[in-house]
This record gives structure tokens, C-alpha cells and sequence, in this order.
């Protein structure tokens, strides 16, 4: 189970950099080569960060009156990978979505970008944090 610990962020990360594609690439057209070889993986990317989200949302509430700090984090980490795993995993999660579905996708798509990034830092805070970097504000 001690392998989740790294796998989680490395997922931030990766759905990240597909989530802020367009403003990765707008500022470093080279990126784009590399960027297509995650493409095709998109969707279950997406998903498997939707998951991540729900699961993490489920250990925030598990969480609350135990640890301050963490907890916000914790949170924040949750909204951002439900929101971008719904982005990203919409195409395979669209017949399933409905509806409904497809209005909430296209009211927060236009935030993709911002929540890629977010997912990048997140995905580097969780990283660092797994080698001990905050371990001074415990």
C-alpha cells in the first residue's frame, strides 16, 4: 500500500500536464512531441484521477479533527482531481454522464488550464512531502 503514497502524485502531475497542455505547449511549442505520447492515455487518466479524487475526498472526511494543516490540502487535492478527472475522463465517462453531464463539463472546461496547474503543484507538494521535505511543520 506504501506505493500509493508515490503513485497518487505522480498521477497529479501527469493529469496535470495533459489538463494545461494548451498552456504548456503556448509557452514551450517542444513540449508538444512529448505532451501527444500522454494523449491517447487521456481518458483513463482522467478516470483513475476522478477515483484518486473520491478517494481522497472519503480520507478528508476520515481526516477532520486530526490534522489541521494537512487536512486543507488534503481537501483542495480531492476537488482538483475530481474536477480534472472529470475533464479529462469525459470522453470514455460521457455515456454515463448524461445530460447533466455534459452541461457541467462544458461550464468548467474552460478552467482545465488552471486546474492542471494546480494538479502539477499539488502533485510536486505530495511528492516532496513524501520524502520528508515538510516534515519542520508537522
Amino acid at each position: 500500500m506504501y506505493w500509493l503514497s508515490y503513485f497518487s502524485p505522480m498521477v497529479l502531475i501527469i493529469g496535470g500536464v495533459l489538463g494545461a497542455a494548451g498552456l504548456i505547449i503556448k509557452s514551450k511549442p517542444s513540449a508538444a512531441e512529448l505532451i501527444g505520447k500522454l494523449t491517447p492515455w487521456q481518458g483513463w487518466i482522467g478516470v483513475i484521477m476522478f477515483l484518486g479524487g473520491i478517494w481522497h475526498l472519503i480520507w478528508f472526511f476520515s481526516l477532520i479533527g486530526i490534522v489541521g494543516f494537512w487536512l486543507i490540502f488534503t481537501l483542495i487535492t480531492a476537488i482538483v482531481e475530481i474536477v480534472l478527472g472529470f475533464l479529462l475522463g469525459f470522453s470514455l465517462i460521457a455515456k454515463f454522464a448524461g445530460e447533466k453531464g455534459q452541461k457541467i463539463f462544458n461550464a468548467i472546461s474552460p478552467f482545465q488550464g488552471i486546474f492542471g496547474i494546480i494538479a502539477i503543484l499539488l502533485g510536486l507538494f505530495w511528492l516532496l512531502n513524501w520524502f520528508g521535505v515538510w516534515a519542520f511543520i508537522v
